[in-house]
């Protein structure tokens, strides 16, 4: 990314593995301040000792006192004027094999972290990157969304509703705050702990990092497909059942 177009800080969640470490590596290597989150206070230590200057903060995104705590802690960071909003959670489940009480635990997780989680600290932060020169928000998405899998219904029903509410968000800021984009970037299986024992051609967390900022370097660009993301939604297009089929557990 290049300097006249990036921020000089950034807060990308998710970020003390998998896209999102691979994303502040890259971003602090072209320069940036970068503030990451994530629940496992290890794993946050260790991403500071590999990226010089790394910023980090433990957070749960599916409590809403974490999400209002990171989102003060990021607006303070001189410069911010980019979020990208990758942190998310899935569990498989077999809704007529699961314990109801269990069933319902992790479904409202799932929904504040991926969906309520995003919205909610694009809200807090949309002040402070309306006033930088030029800023953007990120929402990492999901072909999920659009063609959902049968054992992640509430994960793929929170990555439609994210695609929406972007769409719906950057409207509204076309009109709003010009100077404010919201992207919409949607990855292809990328190997990580998440997708561990699903899927093949899997592409690396550093290519999926690569493509998105790539991706960010026009600024006309609203929406970011990487790989065979592409191939899914064309066949989509022509054939939401072949499409269904294909991603059909």
């Amino acid at each position: 990314m290049s300097a006249t177009i990036s921020p000089r800080s950034a807060l990308v969640t998710g970020g003390s593995s998998g896209v999102g470490f691979a994303l502040a590596q890259q971003l602090t290597a072209a320069g940036y301040h970068v503030l990451i989150c994530g629940r496992d206070p290890d794993r946050l230590a260790n991403a500071a000792t590999l990226i010089a200057g790394l910023q980090t903060v433990c957070a749960n995104l599916a409590d809403p006192a974490d999400v209002d705590r990171l989102a003060s802690i990021a607006a303070a960071m001189p410069g911010l004027d980019l979020v990208i909003n990758n942190a998310a959670v899935q569990f498989d489940r077999q809704w007529m094999a699961a314990n109801a009480d269990e069933l319902v635990s992790d479904l409202s997780e799932e929904l504040a972290a991926n969906l309520a989680a995003p919205l909610r600290l694009t809200a807090r932060l949309l002040p402070a990157l309306a006033a930088a020169p030029c800023a953007t928000f990120v929402n990492i998405t999901s072909a999920l969304g659009v063609v959902p899998k049968s054992s992640a219904p509430v994960y793929c029903a929170a990555k439609a509703g994210l695609i929406a509410a972007t769409i719906s968000l950057r409207h509204q800021l076309a009109r709003d705050a010009p100077t404010v984009r919201v992207v919409d970037a949607m990855l292809p299986l990328v190997d990580t702990a998440m997708t561990a024992g699903r899927g093949r051609g899997k592409i690396s967390p550093a290519a999926a990092a690569a493509a998105v900022l790539a991706g960010l370097q026009k600024r006309r660009v609203r929406r970011i497909r990487v790989g065979l993301v592409r191939v899914l939604l064309g066949i989509h297009r022509l054939s939401p059942a072949l499409a269904g089929r294909l991603v059909s557990d």
